[in-house]
């Protein structure tokens, strides 16, 4: 019961956006500090979600409804967490026995709460992608619009184009760069899709690109080593890359009947 008050009391202010004040210690003012930063940081992420009409627009049960109810869930818990660590570091600043365990425990339950939280947001974020990809740009969900317009940006359309630029480069030169700055061997089959690249890179940067085929090329580049790009398929390969081109640049025809090896 630091400085006089329950530590319910303590842990529940945070959520109001007023913290209590800490002794003077320094470690109870870095403490404050960071639950006031993390609690803001919670609030602008939470933003996407407030007054979401996906439920309405895509049925309660759709994966994007669920996704966003996980991650509202998951944020508020981290801010009690936050709060908890607060009352926790008043308590060791004031020698409390309970406030070092309680305060790794709140830490390491905020950590895994703000990593759930993150993992929710990148699935959501794949979820719209894909519904982009699918011709639903126009459905009327705030967060489906925001990510349709952040990806016909000029600056978006030219970091994409890049991206693929230096995919197919590692690809053609994978065997003269240093080992250790190697990516998966998988990624030199882009070599025999280098028209395809090429064909969409320029598109891209024409800023001409069909929206559907850019969040599926966001899909297949967000995916890391784990993408398609290095999965050592070449039939998978080819499918992704057909598609992308074709939605992206539909008018081109894919390389007059060119087959790959």
């Amino acid at each position: 019961m630091p400085n006089g008050r329950p530590v319910h009391d303590l842990a529940a202010r945070p959520l109001a956006g007023t913290l209590p004040t800490a002794s003077p210690g320094a470690p109870a003012m870095r403490a404050r500090i960071g639950t006031k930063t993390s609690a803001a940081a919670v609030q602008r992420e939470l933003e996407p979600f407030r007054a979401d009409r996906a439920p309405s627009e895509l049925g309660r049960d759709h994966p994007l409804n669920r996704l966003a109810m996980l991650a509202k869930a998951a944020a508020w818990l981290a801010v009690a967490a936050s709060a908890a660590a607060m009352a926790a570091a008043l308590g060791t600043a004031e020698r409390s026995g309970w406030g070092i365990p309680m305060l790794c425990a709140a830490l390491v339950a905020e950590l895994v709460l703000l990593m759930l939280f993150a993992l929710a947001r990148r699935l959501r974020r794949e979820h719209v992608l894909r519904l982009i990809a699918s011709g639903r740009a126009r459905l009327p969900v705030e967060e489906i619009a925001r990510e349709a317009q952040r990806l016909v940006t000029p600056a978006h359309l030219a970091g994409l184009a890049e991206r693929l630029d230096r995919a197919l480069d590692d690809a053609l030169r994978w065997h003269q760069l240093p080992v250790a700055t190697r990516p998966p061997p998988g990624i030199t089959l882009l070599c025999g899709f280098a028209p395809e690249v090429r064909a969409i890179t320029g598109q891209l940067r024409a800023g001409q690109s069909a929206l559907p085929g850019v969040a599926l090329l966001e899909l297949l580049l967000a995916g890391g080593y784990g993408s398609a790009l290095y999965a050592c398929d070449q039939d998978l390969l080819r499918e992704h890359l057909g598609r992308i081109r074709h939605l992206i640049c539909p008018a081109t025809p894919p390389d007059g009947g060119h087959h790959h090896g």
